[in-house]
């Protein structure tokens, strides 16, 4: 048996109350501010298997929970090309402040959720839904789903390669380590990193917009993954 924990950190695209980073309404509400279907994907395996989902409350214009805090684009003053004039001045205290209240809380209570699993069960994997852009890439970003991992992770390389392998007889077109990398900058990856010789997995989930906002797409996929979850943790 293995824990299991879910996580979302690109949810939403809301700001704090009485927050104003000069971004133009539509771009608040693109990519470049979350990962449109993400959470709804998450949010329905968790209700399938009956977990919570930690999810970001906030823009990752505001502080990308995906990126560690020292990375310099965790405030981003530019974020998938578009500026984010909020954040153009921004001092050292500021940031640092920004971080302490909004990033940290975030990343401590993922690392806690794992470490109770790890505690309980001896192993845990971590479970992280994003979502993609097609036409940023249109000639390759041609699949459904993406899986990320570190194929040379003796733990986690046989359990996302399953999950590939499942979601491929579902009916998706799924690609390993792609659109990015599986050892990149991001939350799964310090946590893994920062549990060396441990049964711990950090597996990403990146889904196509062609899949996330098509009508019933994020059903179609959370129905998919939530049985294949079970699987890889009651094994």
């Amino acid at each position: 048996m293995k824990g299991l924990v879910l996580t979302c950190e690109h949810a939403d695209w809301s700001l704090p109350p009485g927050v104003d980073l000069g971004v133009d309404g539509d771009v608040l509400r693109g990519q470049a501010s979350w990962d449109p279907g993400a959470h709804a994907i998450i949010a329905g395996v968790g209700l399938r298997l009956d977990l919570d989902v930690h999810a970001g409350t906030y823009s990752r214009m505001w502080v990308d929970l995906n990126r560690p805090a020292d990375h310099p684009d965790v405030i981003p003053r530019v974020s998938y090309g578009e500026p984010v004039p909020g954040n153009a001045d921004l001092d050292a205290a500021a940031r640092a402040a920004r971080i302490a209240a909004y990033h940290a809380p975030y990343w401590a209570a993922v690392s806690d959720a794992i470490d109770a699993q790890l505690a309980a069960h001896g192993a845990c994997v971590q479970f992280s839904s994003h979502s993609f852009d097609p036409a940023l890439d249109p000639a390759n970003r041609t699949y459904d789903l993406g899986i990320l991992y570190d194929p040379d992770h003796p733990f986690e390389a046989p359990l996302a390669e399953r999950l590939i392998a499942g979601l491929t007889a579902a009916g998706f077109d799924v690609r390993a380590n792609q659109p990015y990398g599986g050892t990149i900058p991001a939350l799964c990856t310090a946590m893994r990193d920062a549990r060396p010789g441990l049964r711990f997995a950090g597996i990403e989930l990146e889904t196509s917009y062609a899949v996330s906002l098509a009508p019933g797409g994020c059903a179609r996929v959370a129905a998919a993954v939530a049985p294949l979850l079970r699987a890889l943790v009651e094994r």
